[in-house]
């Protein structure tokens, strides 16, 4: 059961919290620190039931609303706290609870001043020694993509899911699993739009006894796409995808996870604007490690997505990622990674009537460096430089961004 617990432990962990607007510290938020075990040579500190960390950074971006012409450079400063705790309940139920705020100051384009923050629960449930599950709900308010937008002007998104997941195991080497989730997004301010979505999944996997799993998932979402409040266009859809997902380790120095399936997404009939979409997804990711410092990682992906921070009821994101991690020593990690993601902006109400989609082609380039000098301590840079080519008018930018960060972490 402890490896069950382990499994159930993991699909918990959506709930650890990232930075509420990703986008702003990205490149220091998904620092892989040696002390968290993300390297074979150094074992993880040991988990409390209750963390704290504080934080404060800053930012220099020289084109902060994306703009291809008379981009506008400012400087950022973040300040900000997160808070974790896990406690057993009774028996072999356990309860996880975590929170996170971040204040984002702007040095000249005050108006985008503004709070972000992720509230997340969990219950994780056990019955017996063969079915296990989490009860999760979580709340996340953030700015929307100024990639996007391309305006000085506050624009909030608010996201708000709850679901629950079960495992059962049939045998040691057989496994049911299953979830129900439903989302529900939402933009506040100067345009207003919402998307909603609830989404079954069922899956049979076998386990084998190095732990490594193959299987076959079903999902099912019936939804309504993002669409701005007072507009006469319906976007309710229903989507099916049925997939391979696997965890394979190939002996000590390679493993993968990933899903191939086949998606279609069907609107409703009498929508004329929008477009169907059918056909192969999924999301690979590939690591080699070369020596027990070393971490090569390539991802491969291709998926609607449906996201109101853009004028289109889904796109079709597709891209590949490579990016190594290198712990230098046990309180030295370096990183970078290289991104080319493609988006076709599919089903946009606005371009009705044989009006070419919105094809965006976005390539990123990503260093950074991150340094423990005593126990709890972190301070880490980084170096983004991203390129986005359009055949929309207006839309094509480059940007270059320069960060720093302290952060205490107990």
């Amino acid at each position: 059961m402890k490896n069950l617990q382990r499994r159930v432990t993991a699909l918990a962990a959506a709930l650890s919290l990232a930075a509420p607007s990703a986008q702003a510290f990205e490149a220091i938020d998904t620092i892989g620190w040696p002390s968290r075990g993300f390297f074979p040579a150094y074992p993880a500190d040991e988990t409390r039931p209750t963390g704290i960390m504080l934080e404060a950074g800053v930012m220099r971006d020289d084109n902060v609303l994306r703009t291809e012409t008379n981009p506008q450079s400012d400087t950022i400063t973040r300040v900000g706290g997160a808070f974790r705790h896990e406690q057993r309940i009774v028996g072999r139920q356990r309860f996880r609870l975590d929170a996170r705020g971040d204040y984002y100051k702007y040095d000249h384009l005050s108006d985008l001043d503004h709070g972000a923050y992720a509230l997340g629960g969990g219950w994780l449930w056990e019955i017996g020694n063969n079915l296990a599950g989490t009860v999760t709900a979580g709340y996340v308010q953030r700015q929307a993509d100024p990639g996007e937008t391309q305006a000085n002007r506050l624009d909030l998104v608010k996201a708000a899911t709850v679901g629950g997941t079960a495992v059962y195991l049939i045998t040691p080497g057989l496994r049911l699993r299953g979830g129900l989730t439903g989302y529900r997004e939402t933009r506040t301010q100067a345009v207003k739009t919402e998307s909603n979505a609830v989404s079954a999944i069922g899956a049979v996997e076998y386990v084998s006894p190095l732990l490594n799993t193959i299987g076959l998932e079903y999902r099912s979402t019936q939804g309504e796409a993002p669409l701005t409040v007072g507009t006469d266009v319906n976007t309710d859809y229903v989507e099916h995808e049925l997939a391979v997902v696997a965890a394979y380790a190939f002996g000590a120095q390679l493993r993968m996870t990933g899903r191939l399936g086949y998606t279609a997404r069907d609107y409703d009939q009498e929508n004329t604007t929008q477009h169907n979409f059918a056909g192969t997804t999924g999301r690979v990711l590939l690591e080699w490690l070369p020596g027990y410092k070393t971490i090569l990682g390539l991802q491969v992906y291709r998926e609607p997505r449906s996201v109101v921070d853009v004028a289109a009821s889904h796109m079709i994101v597709s891209g590949v990622s490579f990016g190594p991690r290198w712990a230098v020593t046990n309180k030295t990690v370096l990183g970078a990674q290289l991104v080319r993601e493609r988006r076709v902006f599919d089903g946009d109400p606005s371009l009705a009537g044989g009006t070419t989609l919105r094809d965006e082609l976005i390539h990123l380039v990503r260093v950074s460096v991150g340094w423990e000098p005593a126990r709890f301590w972190q301070l880490s840079a980084a170096f983004d430089h991203g390129e986005r080519d359009s055949n929309v008018v207006g839309r094509d930018y480059k940007f270059n961004a320069v960060m720093g960060n302290i952060a205490y972490a107990w």
